[in-house]
């Protein structure tokens, strides 16, 4: 048996001890083994300032008429 057998063999009785868990608890030892990587796993939700900052442009807000006429253009488009 090599040490790669032995650890499939450790895995799967681990996983048979936990895999009747309560879903909490299961999710706790993952987040706890992720933590022990020494990594931030976990996933940063976008602030407002982030998703305002996606549209930051350096040129001007076009004007009522530009506006308008991008509409018109896109009206054409979709019922022409």
């Amino acid at each position: 048996m090599t040490m790669e057998d032995v650890r499939t063999d450790e895995v799967r009785e681990f996983w048979q001890r936990i895999r009747d868990w309560p879903e909490q608890m299961q999710l706790s030892l993952a987040a706890r083994i992720l933590q022990s990587l020494g990594k931030d796993v976990t996933p940063r939700r976008k602030t407002l300032a982030d998703l305002v900052g996606l549209l930051a442009s350096d040129e001007p807000p076009p004007t009522d008429h530009e506006v308008e006429m991008i509409l018109q253009e896109e009206r054409s488009r979709k019922f022409a």
